[in-house]
């Protein structure tokens, strides 16, 4: 019978890369074992918010002692040690189980290189290709003709589904929508993110005011902590609201779903503890009527993550794919099913190779080194965008 391989080390690679938006960093994470064989997994919050030199001590200085010597018998069972060994310290909720999806991720990768499959092969597979939406910019940025250009190569790769953002000044975000819902055909469902920007009120009338275009969902309009206000407008919102991408695990989804706190879940495989916990997450949802759209706002270790996510959970048939990030992507080379090329009639392949299917340059960190938040805003008097400072 074949031993196990025990993992050697674990390594962390921050990284800030430079776009024509903004400058966001990210966090890539190698598992090593001791036959030589190298996992990869990756850790973000959205758009390259993480703070990744904060999630990168805590993986060396906490969780990679748990591991390192562990053999690889089980994911779940090293997922389950990193968490129980720190909960009473580092609580389970933001940057800890951020920095454990890292290494969960790369476990997987690795369990599945061991066994000459890929993660969703071993989850249990049940779709080769997942639909994708188009998750693009806040309306603030240009004229509706600016933002078809940015969706109209989305739309010519069989993209059917599109998301926008608004800000503070949705009045005249809503004009430019106006504008833009035309340009984009009948035949285009188009959902609406306010990234956490709004007090009830506002989220009430916001959500009263785009009924007008049809939509799918509205996104976090209210901060993630605010429960009760969120179920308050989960309660009379005409249209379904969604929430996920800041929930970290099994029991922050339940208590979220038997609170009726949301009408869609998202879940994301590189910030909700790992690939297993947002399975779990996913899964669950169903009983209670929810729809299951996974975020996906990081580098490509993340997204394939999430494509195997969707993969291995039959109630999943849809996941979030960002344009704006594919400056980022493309510095990884053409190994990785990630850019418009590989989008067919709207849907993205899930990587076949054994493990996550996608590796990370070292040479493609080293070139793009990480610079810490307080870097990469100078010149400004808060160190964030004004749309997420103060009430709306």
């Amino acid at each position: 019978m074949k031993t196990a391989p025990s993992i050697a080390r674990i390594d962390t690679f921050p990284c800030t890369y430079g776009t024509d938006r903004e400058r966001m960093s990210f966090l890539y994470v190698r598992v090593t074992a001791d036959d030589g064989s190298v996992g990869w997994g990756e850790v973000c919050d959205s758009y390259g918010c993480s703070y990744a030199g904060v999630l990168a001590h805590l993986i060396d200085e906490v969780f990679a002692p748990l591991i390192v010597g562990q053999p690889l018998v089980s994911v779940d069972l090293l997922a389950d040690r990193m968490r129980l060994f720190t909960r009473r310290r580092l609580g389970d909720a933001w940057i800890a189980p951020q920095a454990r999806s890292g290494i969960e991720i790369a476990l997987w990768d690795l369990a599945g290189q061991a066994a000459g499959r890929s993660i969703s092969e071993l989850l249990g597979r049940t779709a080769d290709h997942v639909e994708v939406y188009g998750s693009c910019g806040f309306l603030e940025e240009g004229p509706a003709e600016h933002h078809y250009e940015v969706i109209r190569p989305l739309l010519d790769r069989g993209v059917r589904k599109i998301k926008v953002r608004t800000g503070p000044e949705w009045h005249s975000d809503l004009d430019t929508l106006r504008k833009l819902r035309p340009m984009l055909g009948a035949d285009v469902e188009l959902m609406v993110d306010a990234s956490e920007t709004y007090t009830l009120p506002t989220a009430r009338a916001l959500a009263e005011a785009l009924t007008e275009f049809d939509v799918r969902w509205i996104e976090e309009p209210l901060p993630q902590s605010e429960r009760a206000g969120i179920e308050a407008l989960v309660a009379h919102s005409p249209v379904p609201v969604a929430y996920g991408e800041h929930m970290f695990g099994l029991d922050d989804a339940l208590d979220a779903l038997r609170r009726r706190q949301l009408d869609v879940l998202q879940p994301d495989a590189a910030t909700a503890g790992g690939i297993s916990e947002a399975r779990k997450m996913a899964m669950a949802a169903p009983a209670y009527g929810v729809r299951v759209v996974p975020h996906v706002c990081s580098g490509p270790a993340a997204l394939a993550a999430n494509l195997h996510l969707a993969a291995s959970v039959p109630a999943i048939r849809l996941v979030e794919y960002p344009p704006t990030l594919l400056p980022v992507w493309e510095t990884f080379g053409d190994g990785a099913p990630l850019g418009l090329d590989s989008i067919v009639d709207g849907t993205l392949p899930v990587p076949t190779a054994p493990g996550l299917g996608v590796s990370i340059s070292e040479t493609a960190c080293a070139d793009h080194p990480y610079e810490a938040p307080g870097a990469r805003v100078a010149g400004t008097t808060t160190g964030l965008p004004d749309r997420f400072v103060g009430d709306r």
